[in-house]
Order: C-alpha cells, then sequence, then structure tokens
C-alpha cells in the first residue's frame, strides 16, 4: 500500500507548522468500499476521544492539502479521519472519475467504519466539492450528527449557473455536458477550464504555494465528462427542506465561487436543521481554511462543541 512517507510535496502547504510534528500524529489505514481501497488518514487513532470528524477535501487535491487546517482540529480535541477520495491522492479509482452517487456511497462506508472502530459521535465536514459531499452525505445517513459545509450547493438545481464560470468555446459546451457525457463518459477536461487557480487565494505567501499545487504530481486535475455531468445533475436523496441534522455554512465574504448570497438561499431552505448556522469569513476568498485557519478553526468548534 502506498503511504504518504514516500511522497512529501504535501510539506510545502505547511507555512506555519512542521510537517514532522503533523506527521507525528497521524496514523495512516486502508479501508475498502466498492471494490476499492480508500486511504485514510487518521489525527489521534488511539487517543480516547470520542468527538470525530470525517474531512472531505475539495476537487482535485487530496486530504493532506489541509494538514494544518486538521491538526488545529486534532488539538481542539477531536480524532480527524480524513480520507482520499477515490481516483485522488493515495486511493484508488480512475483519476477525476466519479458519481456523486457514488462519493456519497464512500462516505457512508467511512461512516460505518468510524462507527464500527472510533464511536457514533461523528461530524461530517467537507471543503468546496468536499462541502457539497457533506450536504448530500447529511441527506442521506441520519447517523452523522453534524454537518460543517465550507460551500455547499443543490446540483439539480442549477447550482453550476451560479458557480461555474467558464468563457469562450467552453462557455457554449457547459449546457451540453449532461449530453456528451452519456456519449463520452470519460473523455478528460482540465478543471483549471473554470476552477481559475490564482483567483482561489488573495495572500500573496498563497501564490507560490499554488505554483507547487499546479505541478503536484498527486494532482487529480483532469474530470470526465461523467464526473463534470454528476456536479450538474445529482439530485439530494431528500429535500433539503427535510434534513434534521444540525449544519454549518461557512463561506469567505469574496468567494469567487460560492456566493454569499448563494450560501444565504441554501441557508433558508434549510427549514428543519437545528441550530443551523451562516458564518462568513470577512475579505477572503475561496480557501479559508488555509488563509484564515485559525479564525475557520474557532467558529467551526465553537458551533460543534454545541451541537456534537
Amino acid at each position: 500500500m502506498k503511504s504518504y512517507k514516500e511522497y512529501n510535496t504535501w510539506h510545502d502547504y505547511c507555512l506555519e507548522m512542521n510537517p514532522e510534528k503533523i506527521e507525528s500524529v497521524i496514523d495512516e489505514e486502508y479501508i475498502e468500499s466498492n471494490d476499492r481501497e480508500i486511504h485514510l488518514d487518521i489525527y489521534g487513532r488511539t487517543e480516547d476521544k470520542n468527538n470525530n470528524i470525517i474531512f472531505i477535501h475539495g476537487t482535485s487535491v487530496y486530504s493532506r492539502f489541509y494538514c494544518e487546517f486538521l491538526y488545529e482540529l486534532y488539538k481542539k480535541g477531536f480524532r480527524i479521519i480524513a480520507p482520499d477520495l477515490p481516483g485522488h491522492g493515495l486511493s484508488d479509482g480512475k483519476s477525476g472519475h466519479f458519481t456523486i452517487k457514488y462519493l456519497t456511497s464512500v462516505i457512508y462506508d467511512l461512516t460505518s467504519h468510524v462507527i464500527e472502530n472510533y464511536g457514533d459521535r461523528i461530524a461530517l465536514m467537507g471543503s468546496s466539492l468536499g462541502g457539497i459531499l457533506t450536504l448530500y452525505s447529511v441527506a442521506n445517513d441520519e447517523r452523522i450528527k453534524a454537518g460543517v459545509c465550507h460551500n455547499a450547493a443543490i446540483l439539480n438545481e442549477g447550482a453550476h449557473k451560479k458557480i461555474v464560470k467558464v468563457k469562450g468555446i467552453y462557455k457554449l459546451l457547459k449546457p451540453l455536458v449532461p449530453f456528451l457525457a452519456k456519449i463520452a463518459p470519460i473523455l478528460r477536461f482540465s478543471v483549471w477550464n473554470y476552477l481559475p487557480p490564482r483567483e482561489l487565494v488573495q495572500k500573496e505567501e498563497w501564490f507560490d504555494k499554488i505554483d507547487i499545487l499546479l505541478s503536484d504530481e498527486l494532482l487529480s486535475d483532469k474530470y470526465t465528462l461523467k464526473s463534470l455531468a454528476t456536479q450538474m445533475t445529482a439530485p439530494l436523496k431528500k429535500p433539503i427542506g427535510k434534513i434534521e441534522t444540525p449544519i454549518l455554512i461557512i463561506n469567505g465574504s469574496d468567494d469567487i465561487l460560492f456566493s454569499v448570497e448563494y450560501m444565504e438561499e441554501i441557508y433558508e431552505k434549510l427549514k428543519n436543521s437545528p441550530q443551523k448556522r451562516l458564518e462568513i469569513i470577512p475579505e477572503t476568498s475561496h480557501l479559508i481554511l488555509h488563509e484564515r485557519r485559525e479564525e475557520s478553526v474557532d467558529r467551526i468548534v465553537k458551533w460543534l462543541e454545541k451541537v456534537l
């Protein structure tokens, strides 16, 4: 099995912390889901804790891209279970080829694993695509005690029109993606056609890190038409208004992908989510868990302590 001891590019994403110190609290593990081997980083595996956070990473990256943020959460008293999604990082699977339904089934299997081995007090948390998957998984699995969505979307209600901004030929092709996916489902396109990497950050020190990310050998930077189509059409398992799990939505005020207005719209639709909350981090763009790590952790932990 592959190990992050063989890949140290993630060290470059540590601006303020010693990566060796972070690594000292991580155990690596694999579980099987849908006949695939899924890699997990577990922060505090053997510690006596029953406050568990499953963290789902965003588009193209892998869990250790968020290592400083996850280590900060771990220090606040949580066990962190951070998978690499199938086809990402060290997990099995075709790179960038998935459906939302498939990924939620993997998260369901992972939740079962955590309950069996670490306890049933589980918060699910995700960033960007991981935030969307958190909302979809909470709608799919009532065993999850709380959901923290850094960004959220209801994909079959035209979310792509509000999130994805493309130009030129791609603007003409975008409405055809669900149809084209039936003809050529494994045809791949660079995610950078719709995610402008250097506009995802605001702090100067992260501009250099984006350049490192773009050359990271573990980056899954091409997604198939099937995976793009599912992000335009996948429905929640039940209407958002019927979700009864506490949900926190957290967002940057200047996020170029997920606007505050769209997050407010989703928040208002959570009619039956007890202790729901919307947190907006001021003067920051998409990568708030990196650029405003401490403030994000403080707001998330304060809420989790009330609901978990």
